[in-house]
């Protein structure tokens, strides 16, 4: 959705263009400043019309409005959606597992994306910051607006935004508590499948046993580095491949990836608050570690 932001120019800011207040205030990115520019209503001081060159001067009212664009593409559909978390700018649900985040081919009208389309009903396109596997359970960040979208995006990049994961794999890992360091890479181009090679990227985990059975473990795992599929390739590399995970190697008939991010911590983009919000976890994943 869109967002409003203004700003009473103080003695600090006075004789300063207007751009480097909303870079200095807002933290507007270059590319939001395009976007600001090409409206007409973008920029508004003291109610009227200006130029990001244009310079302020102490008591002038600088208002900024950010709009949304139109989901042109995307259905809304009334799927039950669990919110967990939620404010002006920020939107943290807990997705099911089998649900995919975007609309495919195959999947038109049955993603998070469609759910969440008709949960805010203003027609404007989310930004989905933590994206989840389609059998992946568990906590995702969505920004409503494209100002949140380009700070929480930031954010993500320099590994500020933290997860945490619980997953059932086979096997009992040795030691309990460890640290998978192993260069991830395409297995083949045009492929989703990864795998560890020397020639691949950086891709960090750390693990730590919570219970074990006799053939399985309840684990929580801290991804370092954001790879795609990384806690996935990590345990099937170490030899306990996450249990139902049909993609690398512990396919189990009619059972999904056992893989749920728990937890999401993050700095809040504008408050600057410490958020920490969390999934419960899910019952299949209880049941399977008393086995």
């Amino acid at each position: 959705m869109g967002r409003v932001l203004s700003v009473e120019i103080n003695s600090v800011m006075h004789g300063q263009k207007i751009d480097c207040v909303l870079k200095n205030q807002f933290k507007i990115s270059d590319a939001l400043m395009k976007q600001l520019k090409r409206d007409k209503n973008g920029i508004m001081l003291n109610d009227a019309h200006a130029d990001v060159i244009d310079k302020v001067s102490r008591g002038d009212i600088l208002v900024v409005n950010i709009k949304g664009k139109n989901a042109e593409n995307i259905i809304p559909v009334n799927i039950p959606l669990d919110v967990i978390w939620e404010d002006e700018d920020i939107l943290v649900v807990n997705k099911p597992g089998t649900m995919p985040v975007h609309p495919s081919r195959i999947h038109i009208n049955d993603t998070l994306l469609n759910a969440v389309m008709y949960y805010m009903a203003n027609g404007e396109i989310v930004h989905i910051i933590t994206r989840l596997d389609r059998e992946t359970s568990g906590v995702v960040l969505i920004a409503k607006n494209p100002w949140a979208a380009a700070l929480m995006g930031e954010d993500i990049k320099n590994g500020k935004i933290k997860k945490e994961y619980i997953a059932v794999v086979n096997g009992i890992p040795e030691p309990f508590k460890g640290r998978i360091c192993a260069p991830i890479i395409k297995k083949e181009e045009r492929k989703i499948l990864r795998c560890v090679s020397e020639d691949g990227k950086e891709a960090v985990t750390e693990y730590e046993l919570i219970k074990k059975t006799d053939k399985l473990s309840l684990i929580k795992l801290f991804p370092i580095t954001g790879r795609t599929h990384q806690l996935r390739v990590h345990m099937s590399y170490i030899g306990h491949p996450i249990y139902g995970d049909s993609m690398y190697g512990a396919a189990q008939t009619g059972e999904r990836t056992r893989l749920h991010c728990q937890r999401i911590t993050f700095i809040h983009p504008v408050t600057g608050e410490k958020i920490s919000v969390t999934a419960p976890t899910p019952e299949d994943f209880i049941e399977l570690a008393q086995e």
